[in-house]
């Protein structure tokens, strides 16, 4: 606790380039936002350079009172590609939950074909100009940027290029356009791929997997790397805050599986519903007695899966909730969705949200490929694990789950612990030694190319 006081230790200062800030809402806000929550505890004065509100199809306002008071936020204007958002139906980022999936995907394509690095490129200069004139102003020790969208590191590279400001790039996901999604052309793929070995040179790269730091490492020799992995805020449940009953129990009814979070073109939420079709044919008396719900954006397709496979009297789709409703009915929910996408590609991505349900201490229902993200479900013996595209499978982990709440051994079948090491405040606090260290000198020499 002391070290989050921060005493009367010199306060040093970070200048942090977030796209996707409060009022902007989904599972991308929470780690740089606990970042600048603890950050600020822990003798570093931040300034925030961040987008006007509406950059992001997902709003949160709650989120907002999330920002410490001592935190500097400075908001831009931009001309990104959604933006555009507002003139497309169904599309507007105005806190709605669902879009057209057809329109969506056009929007995307085009965004891919002339917005390098994303379609968040439109900020870049607005950004740019904002960093630069704080630097101008004032010394910053250390600047931070986040992405996706990967847009965000072109703002960072080029300020602490002109001002030597020393340059932490913290990836949360890999370079999109590179390894999540295609490049629409080679020579698309050439400029992402000059892109991504320039940000390679920061002063510090943060990774958020085993298999991103695997691939950085082996594609960039030099470049120094260190993972700090997703987590959750315990204060979001109320292990500090009080603002949670941290003993709060699923209420008496149906055995409630939720799933709170974005649904996408790519992480659909068909796979789960194929199989709980299954077990409705397999089981009746079970599938009337299952009660699932998604929480959140989503394109329409998921919609249409519903009705497709008959399963309309089972699964429930509600609207974005504030981030702090989502947790509390995580916590009343006898278990918890995990859906990843049927991509090779995304294989070695550990969603964020699976460290929030750690924290919520519910059984998870992980439908997932082969990889880290099932393997620490199984690990931890937090719950049951299915693939995509085996129905059947997902039929068998379901109806397990569903025998145990029957049994009342639900809870004890599984290991539910805090487990405190991913908490936001312990990976906050690590984040700042690094970057502690980093301007203290202790790195070494920059590395010096594109």
């Amino acid at each position: 606790m002391d070290a989050l006081r921060g005493g009367s230790r010199q306060m040093r200062k970070i200048l942090m380039v977030i796209n996707f800030f409060p009022p902007a809402g989904g599972g991308g806000v929470y780690r740089p936002l606990s970042f600048v929550k603890y950050l600020s505890r822990l003798s570093w004065q931040v300034t925030v350079v961040t987008p006007r509100a509406g950059e992001f199809w997902i709003s949160d306002a709650g989120l907002e009172r999330e920002i410490p008071s001592s935190v500097r936020v400075v908001r831009t204007a931009s001309l990104s590609g959604l933006r555009l958002l507002g003139a497309v139906r169904g599309g507007r980022a105005d806190g709605r939950s669902r879009r057209s999936s057809r329109a969506f995907a056009a929007l995307r394509r085009f965004g891919e074909f002339f917005l390098i690095p994303d379609t968040y490129a439109g900020w870049v200069p607005f950004a740019a100009r904002a960093a630069s004139d704080l630097c101008r102003r004032e010394h910053f020790d250390v600047i931070y940027s986040t992405s996706p969208p990967d847009s965000s590191h072109l703002v960072a590279r080029g300020v602490s290029r002109d001002f030597g400001i020393p340059w932490v790039a913290d990836f949360r996901d890999p370079w999109i356009n590179l390894y999540l999604r295609g490049a629409p052309t080679p020579i698309h793929r050439a400029l992402h791929e000059r892109l991504e070995r320039s940000v390679s040179r920061a002063d510090l790269v943060l990774v958020t997997t085993a298999a991103h730091e695997r691939l950085l490492a082996d594609k960039y020799p030099w470049c120094r790397i260190e993972r700090i992995p997703n987590g959750f805020d315990e204060e979001d449940f109320g292990r500090d805050a009080g603002s949670q009953d941290p003993a709060a129990r699923p209420a008496a009814g149906p055995f409630t599986v939720t799933h709170c979070g974005m649904l996408t073109l790519g992480r659909s939420a068909g796979p789960f519903l194929e199989g709980l079709a299954a077990l409705k044919r397999r089981s009746p008396a079970a599938a009337a007695d299952i009660r699932v719900v998604f929480i959140g954006a989503r394109e329409s397709a998921n919609e249409e899966w519903v009705r497709r496979l008959g399963l309309e009297g089972a699964v429930v789709f509600e609207d974005n909730l504030p981030h702090r409703e989502c947790i509390a009915r995580e916590r009343r929910s006898h278990a918890l969705l995990l859906i990843k996408h049927d991509d090779e590609r995304y294989r070695g991505l550990v969603p964020g949200k699976l460290f929030e349900y750690i924290g919520a201490r519910r059984p998870i229902l992980a439908v997932v490929p082969d990889g880290e993200a099932a393997d620490l479900v199984k690990d931890l013996r937090r719950g049951e694990t299915a693939r995509i595209g085996d129905p059947e499978g997902i039929a068998v982990a379901l109806e397990t789950m569903y025998a145990r709440h029957r049994a009342g051994t639900l809870e004890s079948s599984y290991s539910l612990d805090e487990l405190p090491q991913y908490s936001r405040r312990a990976e906050a606090a690590r984040l700042s030694e690094l970057l502690a260290r980093l301007i203290g000198g202790t790195c070494g020499e920059k590395t010096s190319g594109t």
